[in-house]
């Protein structure tokens, strides 16, 4: 069984992808600070439309995406427990192709206040001899504030060398700052 970790309000929780099924309704919860781990009844009403892509920033603001063709970012009312949509995730635009098209086998991360997508994959019609399709291998890395409505996304630096294509997982650390009185 596949799991996913998500770092909530100071505890790590250990969900499983059968969440939000009927046959699996709880989920492992892990305090650092006293060391200890505990069952709680299912409280990520997640689907399995979400691929699991789950972020969380700063004011403990919880997104994913939902990636049925229409890679959908949504976010969750923590008082309702109701997941609404905040935009999608940006098509990619090649210059010496006619149309948008949608990504995939992107990574999704969350740092400080902002949602990064990086990398993926998208599929190309190229329409020399018969036609074909081609899997591009995509370098890009694209930032928002999903404070901001409608969301504006922006490219930033690429992934570098061969640091192209599917993403199979992301994950962001920072390091708290405490601040010492005397």
């Amino acid at each position: 069984m596949d799991c996913l970790g998500l770092s909530y309000k100071g505890r790590f929780h250990v969900l499983s992808d059968q969440v939000g099924l009927p046959a699996q309704n709880t989920s492992e919860v892990f305090t650092p600070s006293e060391g200890t781990w505990y069952t709680v009844e299912d409280i990520w009403p997640f689907s399995r439309a979400m691929q699991f892509a789950v972020q969380v920033i700063g004011d403990n603001r919880i997104y994913t995406v939902v990636d049925w063709g229409e890679s959908l970012i949504k976010t969750r009312d923590t008082e309702k427990g109701e997941w609404y949509n905040i935009g999608s995730v940006p098509s990619v635009i090649f210059h010496d192709h006619p149309r948008q098209l949608e990504a995939f086998g992107y990574g999704f991360a969350a740092l400080r206040h902002e949602l990064y997508v990086l990398g993926g994959k998208a599929l190309k019609w190229e329409q020399s001899g018969a036609g074909r399709f081609d899997i591009v291998k995509l370098g890009v890395v694209r930032v928002c504030n999903p404070s901001v409505k409608p969301l504006k996304w922006r490219e930033t630096k690429p992934m570098i060398g061969s640091a192209r294509g599917n993403v199979i997982g992301c994950a962001s650390m920072e390091e708290e700052s405490s601040v010492l009185t005397r």
